[in-house]
């Protein structure tokens, strides 16, 4: 498996809360449900297909039939399956599939180093993250482990766990994509390049953490007007856009 280092994570802040994020550490942990359905309002921000157990792009076939609702085992769950009224095959596109499970939701970008490709993936960050979060102020967070455990900490107070990593992408298109989770979304959104941290709950509403000021561990940057010299492993790598 690739090694995955990350040294820094950029936050995209709403204008309307930025000082409270920095000066209190103010985190909204929305639910992935939140997500899904926003993404009719801001596909950047929302993703219809948050939290999918399965997807599929296009050329695929489906067939419909009534919903079985109980059953006492899978040899009868199986059996009422086959003799169920099947509808003819039809052709559908961007096939979703759901189990129900929700969870609360954080991410940030990642300016991260592959062991494996000996190349800083996060020293070029793209000028669509940047363009697509016009109405955000943009913070980078130099002390990344410093702001994961107070993130760890913040939630323990409150009695959970959390589950953190990068997240994966995969391709939306004929080939069927099964055993997702919440760390995977659609190579659409690649260029987000993002970490997340999963709440996962039962029955989540959206939680607001106060993790403590973090004026010592991050600052606001404006890569429009010009790069961000952050020290990685005693060199000077200047954070800027990808010039496309």
């Amino acid at each position: 498996m690739t090694k995955i280092k990350i040294y820094a994570f950029i936050k995209a802040v709403d204008k309307q809360f930025f000082d409270s994020f920095i000066s209190e550490g103010q985190i909204c942990m929305n639910t992935i449900k939140w997500f899904r359905e926003y993404e009719k309002f801001d596909k950047n921000i929302g993703d219809g297909s948050e939290g999918a157990i399965a997807t599929c792009g296009n050329d695929f076939t489906i067939s419909l039939a009534d919903p079985i609702e109980d059953f006492s085992s899978p040899e009868e769950l199986n059996e009422k399956i086959d003799k169920a009224n099947w509808s003819k095959k039809f052709s559908a596109e961007n096939l979703r599939m759901f189990n129900g499970d929700d969870a609360n939701i954080f991410s940030l970008y990642a300016i991260t180093y592959s062991d494996y490709t000996q190349k800083l993936n996060g020293d070029l960050v793209p000028k669509k993250f940047i363009n697509e979060f016009s109405n955000h102020r943009f913070v980078l967070i130099y002390n990344p482990r410093m702001f994961i455990s107070r993130m760890e900490d913040a939630i323990n107070k409150i009695g959970k766990s959390v589950k953190l990593e990068m997240v994966e992408y995969y391709k939306h298109d004929n080939i069927l994509k099964k055993n997702l989770s919440f760390f995977h979304k659609q190579d659409i959104y690649s260029y987000q390049n993002e970490f997340r941290f999963i709440l996962e709950d039962k029955k989540p509403e959206m939680k607001i953490l106060n993790i403590g000021s973090l004026n010592d561990i991050c600052a606001e940057i404006d890569l429009n007007k010009q790069p961000y010299p952050l020290e990685i492993e005693g060199k000077i790598i200047n954070i800027r856009i990808e010039d496309k």
